[in-house]
């Protein structure tokens, strides 16, 4: 570096100093001028301005600084009817008030089955998972039992005897009902001949051939001794004429004997014939009740058939007693099981119980409950009714509280057993207060708005806050006046207007 002369220093030093004597003038004369510029603004009562600032505007023409979503909605009328939109002004009044009280939800215990099998036995297949919907009659489980397989055999066994004394018993009523009439036809002296045609194809079994013989002897030895009678003593012995009656007499007492006899023993017959058949029946029907017992019923009872069944005469069908849902699953394929076996829990859910306990200060207000009662599920307000049927009337010592059960539908299973839910109680009616239908509330980034008309077509967002609800009426403690007209149904279509111009004003 080249080393300067005393006269080039002193040289740079003046040019260095004349720079910043330049500077400090300036900023001298900028300060002056702004205590100027402020004098005359203080004196004229004007404010102060700021330093200018690049406006940066949105697509809409609105500045950073504002709001950029809009608090103003229009909508055409020739929507209004798509939407399903309608205004009603909001009321100032009196307002039944409700003191909200925890519950819960429970399983209907009137429709809740903890299922058993009614034998012992080896589980052959399980046909069912858990949570599965099943049907009334539906099976679940089939186990193989020795008992059923036993009282299926004796129930065959049964039928074919008693088949077999049908047979019988009707083969009998006919013999004795044929030879009833023979009886009868033979005691009016009907001819062989004549009686040949009127029962030669009736059934008899020995019967005939022994009313046969005798009647046809009678009839001999009464046509000999008639015959002896007619040609007189004088020619014929006497002795003839003796014996001739002798044997006639003898015939008829035989025929008579035999008559009665078989009178009786035909009517006999029949008779234990028919005692057999009933006897057989009642076994049968005493097979039946030991399966109906088992849970069998008589469309299955039918079908039994040694042959088609096989190795499965011993299966035993565990069913479903009603629609519902399987709940609790506590067996497994080739388990042994037994009557003290809980296999299977079946809750039907398409009804509920609502539980809450009641402090004893709240006790005068079950009373005004009848027999309906509102609840509500948290952070909903929808409300549901259920069917109040058991009051307490014992107080729990433990809680000072009384148990409140009621009865819900819930047909599309929205509801779930163990939710807490929130009881509404009667409550101090609230006077002067402004209210307003819960449909008119709408949700919009976490807080409660509702749709206020402001125009033939135009409607403004308004944040409210709400107070005690009632039913489908809430009361709005700020944010709306007597007489607003609000939007208090199809305000979603008025919250997708608004969302769309959000999205917009975004881009």
């Amino acid at each position: 570096m080249k080393s300067l002369g005393f006269s080039e220093l002193w040289a740079d030093k003046r040019r260095r100093a004349a720079v910043l004597l330049v500077a400090l003038a300036a900023l001298v004369l900028g300060a002056a001028g702004m205590f100027a510029v402020n004098r005359t603004w203080l004196s004229s009562g004007a404010a102060a301005p700021t330093q200018a600032k690049p406006e940066h505007r949105d697509q809409g023409g609105r500045g950073v600084g504002e709001e950029a979503k809009s608090m103003t909605i229009t909508l055409s009328k020739e929507k209004w009817d798509v939407a399903g939109l309608r205004v009603a002004p909001v009321k100032r009044g009196t307002m039944s008030g409700v003191a909200w009280v925890t519950g819960k939800l429970s399983l209907n215990e009137d429709r809740l089955a903890h299922i058993y099998s009614l034998v012992e036995g080896r589980v052959n297949a399980v046909l069912v998972q858990f949570g599965e919907d099943v049907k009334q009659g539906q099976a679940l489980a089939v186990i193989d039992s020795k008992e059923v397989g036993a009282a299926k055999l004796a129930l065959f066994k049964n039928r074919l005897d008693a088949e077999f004394a049908k047979v019988n018993d009707e083969w009998r009523q006919k013999i004795n009902t044929n030879t009833q009439e023979l009886i009868k036809a033979l005691e009016k002296g009907a001819p062989i001949t004549q009686i040949d045609d009127l029962f030669g194809d009736k059934p008899m079994g020995d019967y005939r051939q022994q009313m046969l013989v005798a009647y046809a002897s009678l009839h001999k030895s009464k046509a000999d001794y008639e015959r002896l009678q007619s040609v007189g003593v004088s020619v014929v012995a006497g002795k003839q004429l003796i014996t001739a009656k002798a044997n006639f007499e003898s015939d008829q007492a035989t025929f008579l004997a035999l008559q009665e006899q078989l009178k009786f023993t035909a009517w006999q017959q029949s008779l234990l014939s028919e005692q057999k058949l009933k006897q057989a029946e009642q076994a049968v029907a005493v097979s039946e009740s030991q399966l109906y017992i088992l849970g069998y019923r008589r469309k299955d009872l039918s079908t039994i058939d040694l042959n088609s069944e096989n190795e499965s005469i011993s299966h035993y069908e565990i069913r479903a007693p009603f629609n519902g849902v399987v709940i609790g699953k506590n067996v497994v394929v080739a388990e042994r099981v037994g009557t003290n076996t809980q296999m299977f829990q079946v809750a039907d859910l398409s009804t509920l119980w609502v539980q809450a306990d009641i402090y004893q200060k709240d006790l005068p207000k079950l009373k005004l409950l009848g027999e309906t009662l509102h609840f509500r599920t948290p952070n909903s307000d929808h409300e549901h009714t259920a069917k109040i049927f058991y009051t307490g009337d014992i107080l729990d010592p433990a809680t000072r509280t009384v148990r409140l059960q009621a009865t819900v539908e819930n047909p599309e299973r929205l509801l779930k057993p163990g939710m807490f839910v929130e009881v509404g109680l009667p409550g101090a009616a609230l006077v002067d207060v402004i209210t307003t239908p819960a449909s008119a509330l709408q949700e919009i980034e976490g807080k409660d708005v509702v749709f206020v008309q402001t125009g033939s077509e135009e409607f403004e967002k308004r944040e409210v806050t709400v107070g005690a609800r009632s039913g489908d009426v809430v009361q709005i403690s700020s944010g709306l006046q007597a007489d607003d007209k609000v939007v208090v149904a199809g305000g979603f279509a008025l919250k997708s207007e608004l969302m769309k111009e959000f999205m917009v004003g975004d881009e």
